[in-house]
């Protein structure tokens, strides 16, 4: 079967926040996405695009898409890994010059999503069964999810929307200084007790010194593992920073390319690995790093739209090694109100979307009420 590209085309949204949500490093004052919509054999399939930061990253996103339009129209769709790497072989000398591996990788990562919901659509079957290994078994029916996006504001109460919601795991955001990482995850334990699992996203907040002493501090307070504990992210560290804490470690979504994944994939203490499907990996570079050697789960970093929360869902549900799907607890449009298809379960897991491709349903008027910009 051939499916040569015959469109693309490019739509941002963005929702106001009423309240900055804090990272260590910036904070978010809306929620952004690009949607990329690929039409191949009379059929469409729509991605998305991580622009979560900085604030004008959307104006970059529209013109490298537009940049890559020649090179997808009349390329085969019917195969998207091969497309995938193809792209990324033949981009990998201009992304070098530009120094931009990042926003390039996060192009790409919005039209292989997109190629990957044409093609189920195509056959009438969800990704995940496309990307089930058949030798294996089907992939499960549903995922288990965690809450994230806890602290350093909202604790209790984004706390208590984890516990309603029958999340039995959530995502601390530390990196904000020892007093105020304490009571964030000291506000959870007064809330939920000593059962809920939890997790800290440093998002490289820390020097090694510093990463020593508040992942044994929070360690005290049954942290599970470390997300991005220091920064940059470079896997010696890491293992060092593992080796004189004894904690385990995650991180992903931030690296770029299967090789620098394989060096994570090496460290014994890496217990997640999280490509995000929208940003570093797409969906099949996501589901390559799933299969890589190693023993740590794949967990997909999510912190998008619709799209990217459903495209983790699929990943989780034919990988080897299954981790967790991460689900921000604060309010954001572009992921509930924009779509149908996606449902948590009472037990805080995650359904397979039923339909073909990535088995959502967009509504036309509720995306029109968040577009800020489009082309082509």
């Amino acid at each position: 079967m051939n499916l040569p590209i015959e469109s693309v085309s490019v739509r941002v949204l963005s929702a106001p926040l009423r309240e900055r949500v804090p990272m260590s490093f910036s904070a978010l004052t809306a929620r952004r996405s690009v949607l990329v919509t690929v039409r191949a054999g009379g059929v469409t399939g729509t991605g998305e695009s991580w622009v979560n930061h900085p604030d004008w990253a959307w104006r970059e996103r529209i013109a490298t898409l537009d940049g890559l339009r020649p090179l997808l129209i009349g390329a085969d769709a019917a195969d998207p890994a091969a497309l995938m790497a193809d792209l990324a072989a033949r981009l990998h000398g201009v992304a070098r010059q530009w120094g931009a591996p990042g926003p390039l990788w996060q192009a790409l990562s919005g039209v292989d999503m997109a190629v990957w919901d044409l093609l189920g659509r195509v056959h009438g079957r969800p990704v995940a069964d496309l990307l089930a290994d058949p030798s294996a078994g089907p992939p499960a029916t549903r995922v288990p999810a965690y809450g994230s996006g806890v602290g350093p504001t909202g604790v209790e109460e984004l706390t208590e929307r984890a516990l309603e919601t029958g999340l039995t795991a959530v995502k601390i955001k530390v990196g904000f200084g020892e007093e105020t990482d304490l009571a964030t995850v000291r506000g959870v334990r007064a809330v939920a007790g000593p059962d809920l699992t939890v997790f800290a996203d440093a998002n490289q907040a820390w020097d090694p010194e510093t990463a020593r002493h508040m992942c044994t501090a929070l360690a005290e307070h049954g942290v599970a593992w470390f997300e991005e504990p220091l920064a940059g992210d470079r896997p010696d560290d890491l293992g060092a920073l593992a080796a004189a804490t004894g904690v385990t470690v995650a991180g992903g979504e931030n690296v770029y390319g299967a090789q620098a994944y394989a060096e994570r994939l090496a460290l014994p203490a890496l217990a997640h690995i999280q490509p995000d499907p929208s940003k570093t990996a797409g969906i099949s570079l996501s589901d390559q790093i799933g299969r890589m050697p190693g023993t740590a789960r794949l967990s997909p970093h999510c912190y998008g739209g619709a799209a990217t929360l459903a495209a983790s869902v699929h990943l989780v549900a034919a990988a080897p090694r299954p981790g967790w799907v991460e689900l921000d607890l604060r309010a954001n449009p572009l992921r509930t109100d924009v779509a149908d298809g996606l449902d948590i379960g009472a037990d805080g897991s995650i359904p397979i979307p039923g339909g073909p491709g990535l088995g959502l349903a967009y509504h036309e008027r509720t995306l029109d009420l968040y577009t800020q910009a489009g082309h082509g």
